[in-house]
C-alpha cells in the first residue's frame, strides 16, 4: 500500500472500530454483570474517534487538498456485526470477544510497524511509529481487561 492508501485505510478503520466500541458500550450498559465494562468500551470509543481525527489531520497535511481514497480491504466492523456483539455479551463470552479485539489491535500494530520501517517520507515514518505505540497500548489495555475478566470468572466458579 502507498502511504495515502494506508492512511485512508487507517482513518476508516478507526472510525469503524469506534462504531464497534460504541455498540459495545450501549449493549453492555444493559448487562448487569459488569458496571465497569460500559466505561471501558466508551473510553475505547472516544480514543478511536480522537485517533481518526488525528489521522485525518495528518492526511490533510501530507496530501493537501485530497480526500482519503477508497481501499478495498476488510475491516474489523465486517467481522463484528451487531448480532455477533450481542451474542458475545448475552452469553458472557467476553474473553473471546476481547481476544478478537486484541488480534485486531495486533494486526493494526504490525501494519504501522511495517509502514514505519518502509515509508520514504520521514513524517509518515514518525507518525506510523506514534500509531504503532497507540496500537500496542490498546492491545495491552485489552489484555489487562481480559485478565480481570478471567480472574472474575474463576472467582465466581469457586
Amino acid at each position: 500500500m502507498t502511504p495515502e492508501e494506508l492512511l485512508s485505510y487507517k482513518i476508516k478503520a478507526e472510525v469503524e472500530e469506534a462504531e464497534v466500541y460504541y455498540q459495545l458500550y450501549e449493549m453492555s450498559k444493559e448487562m448487569t454483570w459488569s458496571e465497569e465494562l460500559p466505561k471501558i468500551f466508551y473510553q475505547l470509543y472516544q480514543e478511536n474517534l480522537e485517533r481518526a481525527e488525528k489521522l485525518l489531520e495528518f492526511y490533510k497535511k501530507i496530501f493537501p487538498g485530497k480526500e482519503p481514497v477508497s481501499v478495498d480491504l476488510p475491516s474489523v466492523k465486517a467481522v463484528l456485526t451487531e448480532e455477533t456483539l450481542k451474542d458475545f455479551l448475552k452469553k458472557g463470552r467476553l474473553e473471546h470477544l476481547i481476544e478478537i479485539l486484541m488480534k485486531n489491535e495486533k494486526i493494526a500494530k504490525e501494519i504501522c510497524e511495517y509502514v514505519s520501517t518502509t515509508a520514504e517520507n520521514p513524517e509518515v515514518r514518525e507518525f506510523s511509529q506514534w500509531l504503532e505505540k497507540r496500537e500496542e497500548e490498546r492491545y495491552n489495555r485489552l489484555k489487562r481487561i481480559k485478565k480481570l475478566s478471567d480472574a472474575k470468572r474463576e472467582a465466581s466458579a469457586q
